[in-house]
C-alpha cells in the first residue's frame, strides 16, 4: 500500500527533494577537523570530533507477537506515513499518539478495542506533533491548549486482487491535547468513500428488521437512534438512507462531519467557525422542500424541538441521540423541555444499538461458557447449547475477532405508550411498558448471535452491563 500525500503543505511528502537521514543531519559538519602543524617542537592534540547525531532507539514495529523489533533509521515524515498506511491497512477507526515518560506510544482502535502497535524514541515527540499540526493546519506554537483540525490523504489500495491499486480518500479528524508528558494526538479515520451497508447487513435480526423497515418507509415522524459514542448509530442511519433513497424522494442531511458520500442525497456539513450550526442548517433545509431529513445528532433543545416539529408537518426525520437506552431517549427529550404531546405525536420509533466483535472464522473453535462472569452478572445459559471463541491467528492479529456487528433493541410507539407519555407517567411506569413491548432486548438479540456462532457470550455481557 502506497501513501500519496495530497496536501501541498506537506513538507517533502511528494516533492523530489531528498530528505536528510534525520532532522539533525541538516547543517551539521561531520568532517573531523585536522590539526594545523605548529612551528614549535611540541604539538597540541587534535580536537575531539563533534558528537554524532542522535539515532533512533525504538522504531515502528507492526510485527507479529513472536517477531523481534526491527532496527532501522526513519525520519518523522516517513514514520507518520507508515503510521497512516498501517492504520488504513488494519482498518483502524482511531489512531492514538501519546507521549510517555521515555517513549511515544502509538495505539490503534481495532474493532472497538485499543491495541498498542508501536513505540518510538521520545526525543522525536515534538517533531512528530509539529508535523501533524502543519499538515492539519493547526497552530504549531500553541502547545498548552487543545486544538482540532482535519486532514485528507489519498492511499492506493487493492480492492480487487486481480486489478490494479485504486485511490482511496481517507479523512482524519484530528484532536490535540496537552498532557504532563507533552501533547497527545488522536486521529479519527473517516472513510467517506467506504462501502455503505444495507439494512440487512448491520445486524438486524429477522424479528426486528420488518419493524425497522416499516418505520423507515413511513412518510413522517421521527426515528431516533440511541447509544453511546462509537456504537454504530451513524452507520445504521446511513444504511436506512440507503434503503429509502430513490429518485422520487428529496433527501437532505446535515452532519458533523459527513462520514460517507451518498449519491442522490444532498449532504451538508456544519461549520461552527462560520456560524453554520444544526439550527441554522435546519432553517435552510425547510426552504429546500425535503421529504426526508437526516440530522447527525441532537445536541440541544432547539435542535430537538425543530426536529420533532418538522415531523409533525409531514417530514420523515432520522437522527441520533446520545443516551444508553430507549427509556433514556424519552427522558432526555423531557429534560430538554419538549412538550409531552409533541414527543408522543412526533416519535415513530426508537432504536438502541451496541456493537459486538465477530469471532474470527479462521480460528473459531468450541469453548466453555464463562461461568464466573455469568454468575457475577446473573446470566443464565441453557445446558447443551454450544458457545464459540476465536483462538487467535494471523488473520485476526491474534485477537480472536474480525469486524463487528450490531445488536439492537427496537421499539415502535403505539397508542398506549403515547397515552402514558401525554398523561405524565413516571419513569418507572414508562420503563416497565417499554421493557415488555420492545421487539427484543439487547441481550436477547446478542444471545441469538452467540447461539449462531457469530460472537461470544463475553462480548454480549460486556456491551450490555
Amino acid at each position: 500500500m502506497l501513501l500519496i500525500n495530497r496536501k501541498a503543505a506537506l513538507e517533502g511528502g511528494s516533492s523530489d527533494k531528498k530528505e536528510p537521514k534525520n532532522s539533525w543531519d541538516e547543517g551539521v559538519n561531520n568532517e573531523i577537523p585536522q590539526p594545523e602543524e605548529e612551528p614549535t617542537e611540541h604539538k597540541e592534540k587534535p580536537p575531539a570530533p563533534p558528537p554524532p547525531a542522535p539515532t533512533i532507539a525504538k522504531k515502528m514495529v507492526f510485527a507479529k507477537p513472536e517477531e523481534p523489533p526491527k532496527e532501522e533509521e526513519v525520519t518523522p515524515t516517513a514514520w507518520l506515513n507508515e503510521v497512516f498506511t498501517e492504520a488504513v491497512r488494519l482498518q483502524a477507526s482511531d489512531i492514538h499518539i501519546t507521549p510517555e515518560k521515555e517513549y511515544i506510544s502509538v495505539r490503534f482502535r481495532l474493532n472497538g478495542m485499543i491495541h498498542e502497535v508501536a513505540r518510538w524514541d521520545i526525543d522525536y515527540h515534538e517533531m512528530v506533533i509539529s508535523r501533524i499540526k502543519v499538515i492539519a493546519g493547526l497552530q504549531v506554537v500553541e502547545k498548552n491548549i487543545p486544538q482540532d483540525g482535519r486532514l485528507e490523504l489519498i492511499f492506493e489500495t487493492k480492492t480487487d486482487p486481480k486489478g490494479p491499486p485504486q485511490p482511496q480518500s481517507i479523512n482524519f479528524r484530528i484532536s490535540t491535547m496537552p498532557t504532563i508528558n507533552g501533547e497527545a494526538v488522536v486521529l479519527r479515520a473517516l472513510n467517506r468513500e467506504g462501502k455503505i451497508l444495507n439494512m440487512n447487513e448491520v445486524g438486524l435480526s429477522e424479528t426486528a428488521y420488518p419493524t425497522v423497515s416499516k418505520m423507515m418507509q413511513r412518510g413522517h415522524g421521527v426515528v431516533l437512534m440511541t447509544g453511546h459514542s462509537g456504537s454504530g448509530k451513524t452507520t445504521t442511519l446511513y444504511a436506512a438512507l440507503n434503503l429509502i433513497n430513490s429518485i422520487d424522494k428529496a433527501i437532505i442531511t446535515i452532519e458533523d462531519p459527513v462520514e460517507y458520500r451518498l449519491d442522490g442525497i444532498r449532504q451538508s456539513q456544519v461549520s461552527f467557525a462560520t456560524g453554520y450550526d444544526f439550527q441554522n442548517g435546519l432553517r435552510a433545509i425547510l426552504r429546500q422542500d425535503p421529504d426526508v431529513i437526516m440530522i447527525g445528532e441532537i445536541r440541544d433543545n432547539e435542535t430537538a424541538s425543530t426536529a420533532l416539529r418538522l415531523a409533525l408537518v409531514g417530514r420523515l426525520v432520522l437522527t441520533t441521540l446520545h443516551t444508553n437506552n430507549i427509556i433514556g431517549a424519552i427522558t432526555r427529550l423531557l429534560e430538554m423541555k419538549i412538550e409531552r404531546s409533541v414527543i408522543a405525536s412526533a416519535l415513530t420509533g426508537i432504536i438502541t444499538e451496541r456493537l459486538v466483535r465477530k469471532i474470527c472464522p479462521n480460528c473459531k473453535a468450541e469453548a466453555l461458557p464463562p461461568y464466573d462472569l455469568m454468575k457475577t452478572f446473573g446470566v443464565e445459559w441453557p445446558e447443551g447449547v454450544k458457545v464459540y471463541e476465536g483462538k487467535g491467528c494471523d488473520q485476526c492479529l491474534h485477537t480472536g475477532f474480525i469486524d463487528r456487528v450490531g445488536i439492537f433493541e427496537v421499539l415502535e410507539l403505539d397508542e398506549p405508550l403515547m397515552g402514558l407519555i401525554i398523561s405524565g407517567a413516571n419513569i418507572t411506569e414508562l420503563e416497565a411498558y417499554v421493557e415488555s413491548h420492545v421487539v427484543e432486548t439487547l441481550r436477547e438479540d446478542g444471545f441469538a448471535k452467540v447461539r449462531n456462532g457469530i460472537t461470544t457470550l463475553e462480548e454480549v455481557i460486556r456491551v450490555t452491563i
